[in-house]
């Protein structure tokens, strides 16, 4: 999802939808497997996935925001506040995403706390780059 900045509406559709599907996936192994995430019914889960796909993508647009802002000064020191900016933009938005969840599923949704929101979003995102991994080997 964080291929760069400026994608055009067919790369921005597939990227959502593959997304969508795979914290579909993803939500549903945590939800069958493990006590970090409990929905009640698949649908709860699917509406999850969309949420947290919309939530991914804003983040990442809010970072590639500060990294471009950061990459227009000159000065030595913006690499150690870029890095410090967009660490701190991908450690709030967790937050966030906890504050979302609870406001649109109302108690539907149980996420054990921060911890297993990063967890959540540790495993997708390596799932996210093993699946770009393969697409740029794939390529002609």
């Amino acid at each position: 999802m964080n291929k760069k900045s400026t994608l055009n509406r067919q790369e921005l559709f597939q990227d959502m939808i593959i997304g969508i599907l795979l914290y579909s996936v993803i939500l549903g192994f945590f939800n069958d497997y493990t006590k970090i995430l409990h929905t009640g019914t698949y649908s709860i889960t699917f509406v999850l996935a969309i949420v947290m796909q919309i939530l991914t993508y804003l983040t990442y647009r809010v970072k590639d925001k500060v990294v471009d802002w950061f990459k227009s000064g000159e000065k030595p020191k913006n690499k150690m506040w870029l890095v410090l900016s967009v660490w701190l933009v991908i450690f709030l938005s967790k937050f966030v995403f906890l504050w979302v969840i609870e406001f649109v599923f109302r108690g539907t949704v149980e996420i054990s706390g921060f911890i297993g929101l990063l967890i959540i979003v540790v495993i997708l995102t390596i799932a996210q780059k093993l699946i770009d991994m393969t697409y740029d080997k794939l390529r002609d």
